[in-house]
Order: C-alpha cells, then sequence, then structure tokens
C-alpha cells in the first residue's frame, strides 16, 4: 500500500516537472542503453528477457534469471561522439536482486581558441551516470515493482554540473499468456549543482506506458510503447496557426484539420516494435520510432528516418547483439552489446 501510494505521489509531481523534449539537462538519459532496446524503437519497457541491459528501460524488469549476468554497451552516435554503458546484477540473501550500472556519452575533444583567435589547447566533455536499482515481486502475483537512483555528472571544459533522479517502474507479466505491461516514470529528479551559478534547469521527466505480447503458435513478440505520456502535445507548434503546414516554395499553407492535428500529436507518443525469435540463440529485431520520424525527417524524403534493426545471437559463451537505428538522412547510430553470465567461467569440479 505504501509502495502505491509513493507512486501515486511521483506521477502527480511530474507535471510540475515535465518539459517538452530538449529543454532539460542530461538528454543522454534518453538514449537507448542496449542494441535490442534501440533495434526496437528506442524505448521498450515490457519485454522480459534474459538481457540485464534492459533494467535501464524499467528497473521492475530484474528478477532472478538476470543476477550474475554482465553487459557492456557500445555506441558509434555521429561525428567523433561516443556512447555506452555497463552493468551487472547480483542477488543478495537479506537485500534481494540489486543492479549495479554506469553510463557515459563522450562529445570528443575540441579545440580552444582565446579572444584573439589564437589555439591555446583543447578541451573534452562528457557526461556520466550511476546507476543502482533493486525490485521485489508482489506475493503470489504477476506483478513486481522496481526503484532506480541515478547520480549524474556533467562536465563541459571549465562547467560542470551534478544532479539526481530516479526510476519507478512497475511490471505485469504472465509467463502462461505470455502478456507483460509495463510503466514507468523515469528520469524523476533535481538538478542539485547548476552549470552557472544560480540557474538551475529542469531534467526532462518521462512517464511510459508499454504493452508485450508473444505469440504462442509463431515467432513473433510485439510491443507498444507510448513515451512522455507526462506531456500530451511534444509537437513544436503551439497554435493552429503555427500548426500549418507552409509549402517551402511559397504557395499558399494548407492548414490542418483538428484530426490531423490531434492525430500528429498522439502518434508522437508511439514506438512499435517486432522481435522475431527464431530460437533460444537468435532473434531479428525491428521497431519504428513516431516521434523521431516526425521530428528528423524531411516531408521531401522521409525515407527511413525513425526506423531501426538489430539481431542477437549466442556464440560460446557470449550473446552478441547489434542494432542499427536511421535518426535522420544524413546518418544513422551503430550500436553493440555483450553479454556474458559470470557462472558460465566457473569451472566445474
Amino acid at each position: 500500500m505504501r509502495f502505491f501510494l509513493l507512486i501515486l505521489i511521483q506521477i502527480i509531481s511530474a507535471p510540475l516537472f515535465a518539459q517538452l523534449g530538449g529543454s532539460g539537462v542530461y538528454a543522454f538519459m534518453q538514449l537507448p542503453t542496449s542494441s535490442h532496446s534501440s533495434a526496437l524503437g528506442g524505448n521498450n519497457i515490457s519485454t522480459v528477457t534474459n538481457e540485464p541491459s534492459f533494467l535501464f528501460q524499467n528497473p521492475a524488469l530484474l528478477n532472478d534469471s538476470l543476477t550474475n549476468i554482465a553487459f557492456l554497451n557500445t555506441s558509434k552516435y555521429f561525428a567523433d561522439i561516443y556512447y555506452g554503458s555497463v552493468g551487472y546484477a547480483i542477488k543478495q540473501k537479506k537485500v534481494g536482486n540489486l543492479f549495479f550500472g554506469f553510463q557515459h556519452f563522450n562529445y570528443g575533444k575540441f579545440a580552444a581558441f582565446d579572444e584573439l583567435g589564437n589555439n591555446i589547447g583543447s578541451f573534452s566533455a562528457a557526461d556520466y551516470a550511476l546507476y543502482f536499482s533493486t525490485s521485489r515481486h508482489f506475493a503470489d502475483s504477476s506483478f513486481s515493482w522496481g526503484v532506480a537512483l541515478k547520480p549524474i555528472f556533467s562536465e563541459y571544459e571549465s562547467y560542470s554540473s551534478f544532479g539526481i533522479s530516479s526510476d519507478w517502474g512497475l511490471l505485469y507479466y504472465n509467463a502462461n499468456s505470455l502478456w507483460g505491461v509495463g510503466l514507468t516514470l523515469k528520469n524523476f529528479g533535481y538538478q542539485l549543482k547548476s552549470y552557472y551559478d544560480k540557474n538551475r534547469e529542469p531534467i526532462d521527466a518521462d512517464f511510459q506506458l508499454g504493452i508485450t505480447k508473444k505469440l504462442k503458435h509463431a515467432p513473433l513478440r510485439l510491443s507498444v510503447t507510448l513515451q512522455h505520456l507526462e506531456q500530451w502535445n511534444l509537437a513544436k507548434y503551439k497554435d493552429d496557426k503555427l500548426a500549418e503546414n507552409i509549402n517551402i516554395l511559397g504557395d499558399q499553407p494548407t492548414k490542418r484539420t483538428s484530426f490531423e492535428r490531434y492525430s500528429d500529436e498522439l502518434i508522437r507518443h508511439l514506438i512499435v516494435g517486432t522481435d522475431i525469435v527464431l530460437s533460444k540463440n537468435f532473434y531479428a529485431a525491428l521497431g519504428c520510432n513516431f516521434q523521431r520520424r516526425k521530428e528528423l525527417g524531411t516531408e521531401t524524403r522521409m525515407a527511413t528516418t525513425g526506423l531501426s534493426w538489430g539481431f542477437g545471437l549466442k556464440i560460446y559463451r557470449f550473446q552478441f547483439h547489434y542494432a542499427r537505428a536511421a535518426y535522420h538522412l544524413a546518418g544513422a547510430s551503430n550500436m553493440i552489446t555483450i553479454t556474458s553470465r559470470i557462472n558460465d567461467w566457473q569451472r566445474k569440479e
């Protein structure tokens, strides 16, 4: 009862900190944290797998089957930007299941110049976050809950910032009917130290709902995720006048109907993904992030913007995962994740 009360308080408080995407700090925490989740569209909080990297998506996914599994994830983003994560899950008799993780986002090195244009060296910019989470199952129930704490440190040249955020998750999973339903409140936190004195910025919270269904007689696992439910209008326009489609050739703008405007606002919350599970050792994944497609695509040529794909296979004691996500016509990100169970490396007497 106390847990539900705490979740309710967090959800009610979320709109107070809710901002449109891109208006807050520590935006790197919104990026995919594994190849599999990236291939499924970037966010997936309801898929139950043997991959601990999904715990960054929903802390309630932590269960006994994920303990003693470590993973390493790295991504070539754009230009010289790299980011990645690492994590490990353990089980303590007194405490229960615990997960420890680390995220980083490295912007690379930049040339530094003084006010006269003289090269005075170089500087770097990077973001870092620790991740501590735990979960519990409700007795005689298919429900579980999880909570995560995330200290964050950011350093750009001589400017630095420190903050703390949390993730709150709830999961329903029925092993017989193969249904999974997840509910999370991500990145709920506060900037403790700002880059500039007395200029604290908000952290973009993200309230998500996800549903996953594994078909019994087909190798398909279907997922639908709704993101940023705390903010209905994710579009850049604020009123009907700005919502008009202005032709770049100078023609008269065509005003959107109410149905077109509301359907556009709805689809920006939607992420769909499909796993094709051919065996225990191989899967292929496809996904579409409609917000990414709407915001980064061009009307003249959408191509594969917002689409993603990937696969995973097990070789010896390792699981290899790869994903490619198209963000824009200018390029796509590539991600590799390696997972291994520590117990498999112990000698059997």
